[in-house]
């Protein structure tokens, strides 16, 4: 015999059962949009905005409403077959509306989030030729879609970031205002850009030394002694040697030593480097070419007198021409550059030696920034104009004075050098071709045999092709490097 409570508590059950079989409806639910159940007791999931609310139509009269958090959603019943549900805060719960009998009649399973209507209304507006789609998990913005370039990406995010903001400050003091929204970026680049960069790093210095006049070394015996030397290096160098010395007697042994010294010299200095890179848009690229020079960098003893042994330590500095930058393509041909670069070159004139360690020095012109422009556009980043003027007379006190005859007792120094840099980055939008479209350094190169080598004098065949048949002919008048 069947319990006549066994059977109902069979039937419920299998009421209860029946709504996971049934087929679960997921959409963006717009405000005061109506909900309708029907007979077969299925269950809906919504997402719906803060502030929202749907109106829900049942297919029998209710006799009791259950809202698993009243503090995400809140169910005000009108009549027995109508509940209105308003969306209170960001989260889930779930409603269900049971009969008389307490059978469910239907199960609502609501996700509040933001209502970002309003943010993909303005999204359409800041960039009507992308599709960039927001969805709201909770008090998450996900922003799904693709874009043409990381300016688009970020012109997105910002939207999105200033919605969060203003939708938190008009909260005030509400269930939602102590809450920040995260924005998760899962947008990718279409078809990312490659930008080539060359950099022109042009520098010319210009010397002129001169030096005149008559120097006194010595004054021996009773009249005592004194030096006369310059009080700068001439281009480092030290010119008394084969200078005319004469020798001028006082008496008593007392002599006077004096040195004509005429000197006068022109030079020229040319510094080109010319880098080029290609990177993907928003990664970064470096190129050195270059070396590294061993430095003394200390000296460790051990023991003590004739059994100490010194061991030297050394460190190794880079010089050569080094470039790195990072390249965003922004929009069509327009471009943001943030580059670095250095031209470091060994300089024997600052070269510091003690006993056997020598620590050669280095000039170096380092060079940071950023900057936009259009692809191909050059623009000049850095500049230097230096110039360096030094001069001074030396000479026998009194006598350096006298007129017309003062110059046999002093000698004039005179150096000027000047100094002219420039720097240059010229961007452009990189596309790959097929290989036999690029020119090498080596095309067309190839050794000369021995016999050419010994009779002619030639360090490499010459030869046409059918693309140059000027390749073959000897070059006639100044060739080579020019120098303007």
């Amino acid at each position: 015999m069947t319990r006549p409570w066994l059977i109902g508590g069979l039937s419920v059950l299998l009421a209860l059962a029946a709504p996971a079989l049934a087929p679960v409806r997921a959409g963006v639910i717009g405000d005061g949009e109506v909900i309708k159940f029907t007979t077969d007791r299925g269950a809906r999931r919504i997402n719906m905005g803060v502030g929202k609310s749907v109106i829900i139509e049942l297919p029998v009269d209710a006799g009791e409403i259950f809202v698993g958090n009243p503090a995400v959603a809140n169910a005000v019943v009108r009549s027995a077959r109508k509940v209105y549900v308003i969306g209170q805060s960001t989260g889930q719960t779930s409603i269900f509306a049971m009969d008389k009998q307490g059978q469910r009649i239907g199960a609502l399973e609501i996700s509040i989030g933001r209502d970002i209507g309003e943010l993909q209304d303005i999204l359409r507006a800041a960039m009507p030729t992308t599709k960039v789609i927001a969805r709201t998990i909770n008090d998450s913005i996900i922003l799904t879609g693709e874009v043409d370039s990381a300016a688009e990406m970020q012109t997105a995010l910002d939207v999105a970031k200033g919605f969060v903001e203003a939708t938190n400050n008009a909260g005030g003091a509400g269930p939602t205002a102590a809450k920040v929204g995260q924005i998760v970026n899962a947008m990718t680049i279409r078809g990312r850009d490659q930008v080539m960069i060359k950099v022109t790093i042009a520098e010319v210095q210009r010397t002129v030394t001169k030096q005149l006049g008559v120097t006194a070394s010595t004054l021996a015996g009773k009249w005592g002694s004194f030096v006369q030397d310059n009080p700068f290096a001439l281009n480092g160098q030290s010119y008394s040697s084969g200078a005319l010395t004469t020798k001028s007697n006082f008496g008593g042994g007392n002599s006077l030593s004096q040195t004509l010294q005429a000197f006068e010299r022109n030079g020229v200095a040319r510094v080109l480097a010319e880098p080029t890179v290609t990177a993907v848009s928003g990664e970064s690229a470096k190129f050195t070419v270059g070396g590294e020079v061993p430095i003394s960098s200390g000296t460790s003893c051990t023991g003590s007198g004739t059994t100490s042994n010194c061991i030297v330590s050394v460190s190794y500095k880079t010089y050569g021409v080094t470039l790195n930058f990072t390249p965003i393509v922004l929009s069509t041909g327009r471009i943001s550059l943030r580059l670095a670069t250095e031209v470091a070159e060994i300089d024997p004139s600052t070269t510091v030696s003690t006993g056997t360690i020598s620590a050669p020095g280095f000039r170096t012109r380092r060079h940071e920034t950023t900057v936009e422009l259009p692809t191909g556009g050059s623009i000049a980043t850095a500049g230097l104009i230096q110039s360096n003027s030094n001069q001074a007379i030396n000479g026998v006190p009194g006598l350096m004075n006298l007129p017309i005859l003062g110059s046999l007792f002093r000698s004039r120094d005179y150096q000027r050098q000047e100094t002219e840099l420039m720097i240059i980055v010229t961007p452009y939008i990189a596309k790959s071709v097929q290989a036999n479209a690029l020119s090498r350094p080596d095309d067309n190169y190839t050794d000369s045999n021995d016999p050419q080598a010994w009779l002619l004098g030639r360090v490499n065949k010459l030869y046409s092709t059918t693309d140059n048949p000027e390749a073959a002919k000897h070059f006639s008048g100044r060739v080579g490097f020019i120098h303007d």
